[in-house]
């Protein structure tokens, strides 16, 4: 990777998908940087609201507002598209309903010129603080039990069948070149673009960490859990997903260094998968299979996850179905009992 140019051009990738609503105050937080943007490229996944209305009323204001109408391909696919419409030498992602702070783009480009283990650094992440209408600060993700990722994790990421990086995508940035390697990705119906990326990345370049929050992470109707995980369906096409997303690794690191895939963990070495093979049988109503739930407890990634994920990992071990569900819906929800124990303990 060579160095950060001097004045690098910079661009920010958003896709957007019946998110007018949130449209104007998310192109606002972009054109209010501390250090200018040079392009805002905006893809319009066939929406059916005031998307493209709202769209073109900026780009006729802002020549770097650039909008990109499409049929609707999926959030992957209009990533893809986002992705290689953009010219510049570092590219910001950003959701369509969530806010950046005003420094995001100059602490970014910041971080990218400070090496990482004697190497710059291809990616860079930092904290969301969450958000509702009604609640200003629901606390930062992601949370991380010890330090934040950051430096060379292409081991790590070889020992665990995946990455440690759990920041969504309005917390992630790239240079160009690291994009260049991992893209297209694959837009399978089953797949998620920031995972693809958090993965593909820590296997090629080195991670920069900010320990801060310089995106506000919207939390709505549509974006909301009721649980991470307690639906059969939703864990077969979790499990689907994770053998495309092995198969599309496979082709990456192919791709670079032919018959490297060689070394990729299979699907039974990877703890992410075996725990979405422990709960579509046990919620299908088979009995636990503690084999498998072992190997996952006692899984090295199972043991760095953060507090709130080895929770729900154990409560699979001694909780009866209904109350697992009932336990995922607290921990990963936003009942009304959540938002009182984080009031209770300083955390609201």
């Amino acid at each position: 990777m060579p160095a950060l140019p001097p004045s690098p051009k910079v661009s920010i990738a958003i896709i957007s998908y019946n998110y007018g609503s949130f449209l104007a105050e998310c192109l606002d937080s972009c054109l209010a940087q501390t250090v200018r943007v040079d392009e805002i490229v905006v893809v319009d996944d066939g929406s059916t609201d005031d998307t493209q209305r709202i769209l073109q009323d900026y780009m006729a204001r802002f020549p770097s507002v650039i909008g990109i109408h499409q049929v609707n391909r999926g959030i992957v696919g209009a990533t893809n598209t986002a992705l290689t419409n953009c010219t510049g030498d570092v590219v910001l992602l950003l959701d369509a309903d969530d806010i950046l702070l005003a420094q995001r783009v100059e602490k970014v480009l910041r971080a990218l010129r400070d090496p990482i283990d004697g190497r710059p650094p291809g990616w860079v992440h930092h904290h969301l603080l969450r958000f509702t209408r009604e609640q200003p600060d629901l606390g930062p993700v992601p949370r991380y039990a010890e330090a934040a990722p950051q430096g060379l994790l292409a081991a790590q990421v070889f020992a665990a069948g995946g990455s440690p990086v759990a920041t969504p995508t309005s917390g992630l940035a790239f240079r160009r070149e690291l994009l260049a390697a991992m893209l297209p990705l694959d837009d399978g119906r089953h797949m998620l673009q920031d995972l693809q990326l958090r993965t593909g990345a820590a296997l090629l370049s080195p991670l920069a960490w900010i320990p801060e929050s310089l995106t506000r992470y919207r939390t709505h109707a549509t974006n909301r859990t009721g649980g991470l995980m307690v639906n059969v369906d939703q864990i077969g096409r979790a499990r689907r997903g994770h053998a495309d997303l092995d198969a599309w690794v496979r082709q990456v690191l192919d791709r670079h260094q032919p018959g490297l895939s060689s070394s990729w963990p299979s699907l039974d070495q990877q703890p992410g998968y075996l725990w979405l093979c422990f709960l579509s049988r046990w919620l299908s109503g088979e009995r636990r299979d503690y084999g498998l739930l072992h190997k996952v407890l006692n899984h090295p990634d199972t043991r760095r996850a953060s507090s709130q994920m080895r929770l729900y990992y154990y409560s699979g071990l001694v909780l009866p179905r209904r109350g697992f569900i009932a336990f995922s819906d607290l921990l990963f929800g936003l009942s009304p009992l959540k938002s009182f124990l984080r009031k209770a303990l300083g955390r609201a």
